[in-house]
């Protein structure tokens, strides 16, 4: 293929990549400032590093694991004394459950706070139709496929 071609179709496969991405991302926002219903929803909607700690705790109770406040701050770039507040504050609303052993605390979603996902999962399916699902899947092959080609 003759490069110039090569370099536009790259690029315009970029730009449909940025736009439908920046599309959903600008969705997701919406519907973290709308969904404020509950006392839950309002806490881990709150800020940036809440919102991702409610993902890491219940992708801790998906795979039945219980994660560490040190192992939490390495993963989120974050302070120790951020996570052990966001831990105490969930744990007195009944949001984690919590293993204590000398000198560690380790922690995952509480029921409640996992099956509360449910509606969230339904919320984000939502928020991406199954055509732009698709075109983002075909551009992401094309895209790869472009850069795999242009490696070599």
């Amino acid at each position: 293929m003759n490069k110039n071609i090569s370099n536009f179709l790259d690029d315009e496969t970029y730009r449909q990549m940025v736009k439908l991405i920046s599309q959903y991302e600008i969705r997701i926002y919406q519907s973290r400032v709308d969904r404020v219903e509950t006392r839950m929803q309002r806490y881990f909607n709150s800020t940036p590093l809440k919102n991702v700690f409610a993902r890491v705790c219940n992708y801790a109770f998906s795979v039945n694991k219980f994660f560490t406040i040190a192992y939490v701050t390495r993963e989120l770039r974050s302070t120790r004394q951020a996570i052990s507040s966001i831990v105490d504050e969930c744990e007195s609303e009944g949001w984690l459950n919590i293993r204590r052993r000398p000198n560690r605390v380790e922690f995952q979603a509480s029921k409640i706070l996992y099956e509360s996902w449910r509606d969230y999962v339904d919320v984000r399916k939502s928020l991406i139709s199954q055509d732009e699902f698709d075109k983002w899947m075909n551009l992401y092959k094309v895209y790869n496929d472009f850069k795999r080609d242009n490696v070599s």
